[in-house]
């Protein structure tokens, strides 16, 4: 499998062609037509979705949210045992993220949140505003209510469904802005997105060791509390500011602040819960209940629908997640001046050929799109056993081949001189499983050290960066050395750069058109790209 210019050009002139003319509209004009179509599917007897889950292809809505990430802040303590990952420690760890993506659904279902996805050890959700003047103090207070439904509820069934195995401590972060949502998913593989400066910034005060919920200035200026400056701005709420701010309805339907007794509450989730259990309809969180197989590669033969607890993959692969540098500036930008619709379409091009390369070219399986990222798998290997360092091969090569795409994108679609393309990748043992609430509403996941190293790598990268952890270095071939300094850096990469170190065919120039806009593809001598200080 390779990357190949003349093809990667012929997808992305396709891609463009049929990508969908969104449909721009303000929140409060879809949900309109979001209450009809929910009326017509319960006189049908049809299952109902939340506003925004499942976006029809080509919408894009505009929203003020009040968008939400909590990160469970000990998550290594589950799934290393003696600081190394084995079998049991993610057949634990597993067991610790469906417990705890399912409580968190079971909180949102009961509350204004909905939502947006989860991801290694981190929950993202949202809160829609209504009106149409910014967020407001009552939506606010919705999404608090909702942090302490769902810390509730994780406390109670841990305590009574884990034995108290499970002591997760969380960090929350929390802003508000307006946000553009998309769907990217279909069936069982549903991925809305809330594109935005605010999405971006509630998952950076969500980083960190330190457990307690960290709200921006945005957030601080609405409970007209003491506001700090982006510097200062990771200190924790106290415990008092989190109380106060939130809300319940009273038994007229009334706002009020307070947290009122949610004792019942917690009782009655719970009690459902163990019933689901007792049926056998949820696993017995005491009972170890997740059944590991390898994998044969390539892994885009991997269907996510087929995969639940009792049929999980475990093996050693390459994590990737390549994060498109700048796009939230772009994507603010644009609300900002109205070209919402050429900034989504460029996004729905970009991603659809990033998931081409990924899978098409090189055999590898897309987790998932978190925002303007892709987290995506790849290895290879016999019907027995991964061959890490021909993995590590095959994922530079994939690296390359992202950027020359990437450079492709933005020679056909234009006007996207300001994004970059930073790729992070790493090697290890690596769980993916199926999880959470049951149905269509469980989750894709896959959850390893080497998911999250990736992850830390892409975010060590400048903007054209590409950056091999500890242990896929330690194993890359001899030859890359040409490309990467001591750290498994190169400042900019393209496929061409990696095939000719490691002797694979390079790109054929795509057309003549490209040639005159862009510098063609050559052989060129390998080199060494190092990180500027």
């Amino acid at each position: 499998m390779a990357w190949n210019e003349a093809t990667a050009l012929a997808r992305i002139n396709k891609l463009k062609g049929e990508a969908p003319d969104f449909n721009v509209l303000r929140f409060e004009d879809y949900y309109r037509l979001y209450q009809e179509d929910m009326a017509m599917r319960a006189a049908q007897k049809l299952p109902s979705t939340p506003p925004l889950f499942s976006l029809p292809r080509g919408k894009a809505i505009v929203v003020d949210t009040v968008q939400i990430y909590i990160a469970i802040t000990n998550y290594d303590e589950f799934r290393l045992e003696e600081g190394h990952e084995t079998e049991a420690s993610h057949e634990r760890a597993m067991r610790l993220l469906h417990l705890y993506y399912s409580a968190a659904d079971r909180a949102i279902e009961t509350s204004a949140a909905q939502r947006v996805d989860f991801h290694n050890g981190r929950v993202h959700a949202v809160v829609l505003e209504p009106g149409k003047h910014g967020v407001t103090r009552d939506t606010l207070a919705q999404a608090f209510a909702f942090i302490d439904d769902f810390q509730r509820v994780a406390d109670a069934a841990n305590r009574e469904l884990a034995r108290s195995e499970f002591s997760a401590e969380f960090r929350i972060g929390i802003d508000v802005g307006t946000c553009v949502a998309i769907n990217n998913g279909t069936g069982c593989e549903q991925e809305p997105m809330f594109l935005g400066s605010a999405a971006n910034h509630s998952a950076k005060l969500a980083f960190g060791k330190e457990p307690g919920v960290y709200v921006s200035d945005k957030v601080r200026a609405l409970l007209k509390l003491q506001e700090f400056g982006i510097i200062n701005e990771f200190v924790a709420l106290s415990q008092t500011d989190i109380v106060t701010n939130a809300a319940r309805q009273d038994a007229s339907g009334r706002m009020v602040f307070g947290v009122q007794d949610r004792q019942g509450y917690t009782q009655d989730v719970v009690a459902g819960w163990k019933e689901e259990i007792r049926r056998g309809e949820f696993p017995d969180f005491t009972d170890p209940s997740f059944s590991f197989s390898y994998r044969e590669p390539p892994l885009s033969k991997i269907d996510y629908a087929e995969l639940s607890p009792s049929r999980s993959i475990r093996m050693p692969l390459v994590s990737m997640y390549a994060d498109l540098s700048g796009y939230t500036d772009y994507i603010d930008r644009a609300v900002a001046s109205g070209a919402i619709r050429e900034a989504v379409r460029a996004l729905h091009v970009i991603r659809s050929e990033f998931q081409n390369v990924v899978e098409k070219d090189f055999g590898g399986r897309k987790v998932r799109f978190i925002g303007d990222c892709i987290h995506a798998l790849l290895a290879e290997g016999s019907r027995i056993e991964t061959d890490e360092r021909m993995s590590v091969s095959t994922a530079a090569q994939c690296a390359g081949g992202l950027h020359s795409s990437f450079d492709l994108c933005k020679f056909v679609l234009g006007n996207l001189e300001s994004l970059g393309l930073a790729i992070g990748m790493e090697l290890g043992q690596t769980p993916i499983s199926r999880i959470g609430i049951r149905g269509d509403r469980s989750v894709r996941v896959a959850s390893s050290v080497a998911t999250t190293r990736s992850e830390q790598m892409q975010r060590e990268c400048d903007d054209n960066g590409v950056k091999l952890g500890p242990r896929a270095l330690r194993v890359a071939p001899v030859a890359l050395e040409d490309l990467l300094d001591k750290d498994g850096y190169a400042a900019s990469l393209d496929y061409d750069d990696v095939a000719v170190c490691l002797s694979v065919a390079p790109a054929a120039v795509a057309s003549p058109n490209y040639a005159r806009a862009h510098v063609p593809s050559q052989v060129p001598q390998p080199r060494a790209h190092f990180k500027p200080k």
